[in-house]
């Protein structure tokens, strides 16, 4: 003898309806950019210049210091005092002379005299600006300059969600990541907000991406 059981056909749509309407469930989108406007140098208009010898050459996307005089180039920047910072950036074309690279009154760097690509970490004291300074005789020019947040305890780029929402998805420069140790990031909680972690530091052009949801 057979037993017949018969259940009712469920509609997903009203079932989320439901569930809704008991938990309320909302997404949104967050970008977290680094902290420096046109790293790239597409642009002057976010560069303060003083005493002399910088140019901004938007069509090759770079910044050049030419002999003759200390010159600073300046963009303000929102980092908060006692939290740490990745600084990076690549020097190109020198040929004499030196740089340094503070944020705020903190310096990352200086009297550097070779090309290359340069990472640095640090804890700025105060809230400024970000500074790159060429002394007299600098010759040698600049691009994809980048200030990120990160973990002191491992200098890892992170990305703090607002408080009250938890990532869900996350997006570099468009690519949808990987969450894990060995893939694209992790996520922890500090106990108040849900903070995301980037295994690999993004370069200057790129910006994170994350989809969140109400924690």
């Amino acid at each position: 003898m057979g037993v017949v059981i018969s259940k009712p056909a469920i509609n997903l749509r009203e079932q989320l309806t439901e569930a809704s309407a008991v938990v309320p469930y909302e997404q949104r989108q967050f970008h977290f950019d680094n902290l420096v406007t046109n790293g790239t140098f597409d642009t002057n208009t976010d560069w303060t210049f003083a005493g002399s010898g910088w140019s901004i050459d938007t069509t090759n996307g770079v910044a050049t210091h030419a002999a003759g005089a200390v010159g600073y180039l300046m963009q303000a920047v929102g980092q908060t005092p006692g939290k740490a910072y990745h600084i990076s950036f690549n020097v190109s074309g020198r040929t004499a002379g030196s740089f340094s690279v503070n944020l705020g009154l903190t310096s990352f760097i200086a009297n550097a005299s070779t090309n290359g690509t340069f990472n640095l970490t640090g804890v700025p004291t105060n809230t400024n600006t970000l500074t790159i300074t060429g002394d007299a005789s600098f010759d040698g020019s600049f691009d994809n300059v980048s200030v990120y947040e990160i973990d002191p305890a491992d200098n890892k780029v992170i990305h703090t969600m607002p408080k009250g929402w938890k990532p869900l998805h996350v997006f570099e420069d468009g690519a949808l990541q990987r969450e894990g140790s060995a893939y694209d990031y992790t996520v922890e909680y500090d106990g108040f907000n849900y903070i995301i972690k980037e295994t690999v530091a993004p370069v200057a052009p790129y910006s994170t991406t994350v989809i969140g949801v109400r924690a």
